[in-house]
């Protein structure tokens, strides 16, 4: 198996959140560090793995987390599926923006790149299911490529 998502070695919480880190999976001892993961570094849709990696953990978007596992799913990593470099569905003509995925990725697990940048949520892209709707639509030649976890 491989990672989940890049990790930065030198922050010792849990993060999907460039702000903390690089955005990825982080792990913790117990199910106690779980759940005391503070407000600030919490974001929904993150990853977390248990002792190790024995368990994972996904939180939930919620408006109002309880600090205890009832803010969390266990993830099931035997039914994830890893798709990588996958070129979205869409004319790269400097007017679409709007580009499709074979399928609906995880929250938060996409990384886009054009002409080979990651490109930031919300600044360059916004997401919704499998549709990919750049701020600014791809100038002709541009290379879109797309990798993330689905289920």
């Amino acid at each position: 198996m491989g990672f989940i998502t890049p990790m930065d070695t030198e922050d010792t919480y849990a993060v999907i959140d460039p702000i903390y880190g690089v955005d990825g999976l982080r792990n913790v001892d117990t199910i106690e560090n779980l759940n005391s993961i503070s407000f600030e570094r919490r974001r929904s849709g993150m990853i977390v793995g248990i002792g190790g990696g024995e368990k994972y953990y996904k939180l939930k978007n919620l408006s109002d987390w309880s600090f205890d596992i009832s803010d969390w799913d266990e993830l099931d990593l035997s039914k994830v599926i890893y798709v990588d470099k996958e070129t979205p569905i869409g004319s790269i003509d400097g007017i679409n923006d709007t580009f499709l995925l074979n399928r609906n990725p995880i929250p938060g697990s996409e990384h886009i790149y054009l002409n080979g940048l990651l490109q930031d949520e919300d600044e360059d892209y916004v997401i919704n299911y499998n549709t990919i709707t750049f701020i600014q639509a791809p100038s002709i030649g541009m290379k879109i490529r797309c990798s993330y976890r689905t289920q």
